[in-house]
């Protein structure tokens, strides 16, 4: 009798979820701007995700809300850059439990400020900013009401500008969403240490729920090999 290397239950089911899917490339959005370091990482590591589990796979990025809205009427196969409570607003989509990467969330204000946690805000500002369709920013400002008013601009870049041009008194920003062209505007302000630093995960639209499993997988052969940590040293560096 013939007898074969037994294989892990992952690989077969990734081998049979991948050649499934072989023929479809998969689209995945974000909030990111395409000119950031997040979005660059992103890319690369979704790209080497996808690559390792046979998969052909294309970030795409989206202003706002746009991305949410897309992947709920299924003309997006996926979202990468959120974070675990988002499975809470969404639960009919699986998520790849391997976090492929961690935020920086600071503060920036025009002068400098004591600023060690969210409550922190409500000591010297009114007006705070964060950026449009990130759902936890808005969840943990929106505790902080009716002691703050809220803005929501659309970017990290813009955020940062509202401030120095005095339409708001903080801003609330991810480090590696910022674009090259902030970090000058870095420099004329203040930014605080993280306040809160936020695991991210990839989430799948239901008709891809197959891949949940086989992908966190080899999202966690990537993490031993220090993948993550690589593409950290290339694409983060606030300056």
């Amino acid at each position: 009798m013939l007898r074969f290397p037994a294989m892990p239950l992952a690989t077969l089911l990734l081998g049979a979820s991948a050649l499934a899917h072989a023929q479809t490339e998969l689209v995945f959005g974000t909030t990111h701007d395409a000119n950031s370091a997040s979005f660059h990482y992103a890319r690369d590591y979704l790209r080497q995700l996808c690559t390792e589990s046979r998969l052909r796979c294309v970030l795409r990025s989206y202003p706002g809300r746009r991305s949410e809205a897309l992947l709920a009427i299924g003309k997006l196969d996926g979202e990468v850059g959120r974070v675990k409570g988002y499975g809470l607003k969404h639960p009919d989509y699986a998520r790849v439990e391997e976090p492929f990467n961690v935020v920086q969330t600071r503060i920036f204000t025009r002068t400098p400020v004591s600023i060690s946690n969210w409550q922190s805000l409500t000591s010297f500002a009114r007006t705070v900013s964060y950026k449009r369709g990130i759902f936890l920013y808005q969840q943990r400002l929106e505790q902080l009401l009716p002691k703050l008013q809220l803005h929501d601009v659309q970017s990290e870049d813009a955020c940062l500008q509202v401030v120095l041009a005095r339409r708001s008194e903080a801003c609330v920003f991810d480090v590696g969403g910022l674009t090259s062209a902030a970090h000058p505007l870095l420099k004329q302000g203040y930014a605080s240490a993280s306040i809160e630093d936020l695991p991210l995960y990839i989430y799948l639209h239901k008709q891809h729920n197959d891949l949940a499993q086989p992908l966190t997988e080899t999202a966690r052969r990537l993490q031993a090999r220090g993948i993550p940590a690589q593409l950290r040293r290339s694409y983060y560096e606030l300056k």
